[in-house]
């Protein structure tokens, strides 16, 4: 920054956007996978890493879009496992040095995969970040807050007219979002069976239910629905029954009489789908009438 100019962020200029740019190139691959289901960086943690990155780099536009992202997909996790503490250290680490750190000592901590996902998505909000504080900066340029530079002005204009196309339905989708977030129902009080009545089977799934229920469309669209619908699990011999409508959530042992279908599966997939770590096991059940 120009020891001159009053704006105390970093904006779009060669300088600052050249090496995100080049680690975007290398890693676009990882950006797509980032966002794609079932990727190698789940879509709460990659949210947190970038508003880590917006909030050491001060973008306003970024902190509104992203924070509505956030807030849609809800917290489904109890607490930041050591691999995100990790994770976001290095991407506040990145903010603050203004360019690519080397990601070495993230090996040990990411899964198989992660790791250029994880440098697409810090490129990406990066470039993000001083596109949109270069928006700020041309605003306090016309509003004679900055020294008026014609030639940084024309560039800033430039950036802010190319990216355009781009953040206008990043805006758009943020604020559908945030519609959204706002009209779900809060998460309900889980009913479930007295302590010492509740089997395995109703223990996974008070544990799941909530993580499931944190997306605010899912939780409107569920709990949102005109009367209560009964879904049956079997894992061997042990099942349950979940209700969901009309604002309750409730989990009972055994298959009720109302329980429209029964979802039959092994132990195994339902404990790892209770620890979040694999819910596309889910797909492997099974379905058939009640």
């Amino acid at each position: 920054m120009d020891g001159g100019d009053p704006f105390p962020r970093r904006t779009a200029t060669p300088g600052t956007l050249g090496p995100w740019l080049v680690e975007l190139g290398r890693t676009v691959p990882g950006l797509l996978r980032a966002y794609r289901p079932g990727g190698p960086v789940g879509p709460r943690t990659r949210e947190r890493v970038i508003l880590a990155v917006t909030e050491v780099n001060g973008c306003r536009y970024c902190a509104w879009i992203h924070g509505s992202w956030a807030d849609y997909l809800g917290d489904g996790e109890a607490g930041a496992a050591p691999s995100e503490e990790a994770l976001l250290a290095y991407a506040r680490a990145c903010a603050e040095a203004g360019h690519p750190l080397d990601p070495a000592p993230l090996a040990d901590q990411l899964p198989a995969g992660a790791m250029e996902a994880v440098r697409a998505t810090l490129a990406s909000i990066e470039v993000s970040n001083l596109v949109g504080n270069t928006v700020d900066g041309l605003l306090a340029r016309l509003t004679r807050k900055r020294p008026a530079d014609p030639v940084a002005a024309l560039g800033e204009v430039v950036a802010v007219a190319l990216a355009a196309p781009v953040a206008v339905p990043m805006l758009a989708t943020a604020g559908a979002m945030r519609l959204v977030t706002r009209v779900a129902p809060p998460m309900p009080e889980l009913e479930v069976p007295p302590p010492g009545e509740a089997n395995l089977l109703v223990h996974l799934l008070a544990q799941t239910a909530p993580a499931y229920l944190a997306n605010a469309a899912v939780r409107a669209a569920v709990l949102g629905l005109p009367v209560p619908v009964s879904v049956a699990l079997r894992a061997g011999r042990t099942a349950a029954t979940i209700r969901v409508g009309r604002g309750r959530l409730a989990i009972a042992n055994g298959v009720t009489s109302d329980a429209l279908v029964v979802v039959e599966g092994d132990v195994e997939p339902l404990l790892r789908a209770a620890s979040g770590a694999l819910v596309r096991e889910l797909g492997h059940l099974r379905i058939r009438p009640s």
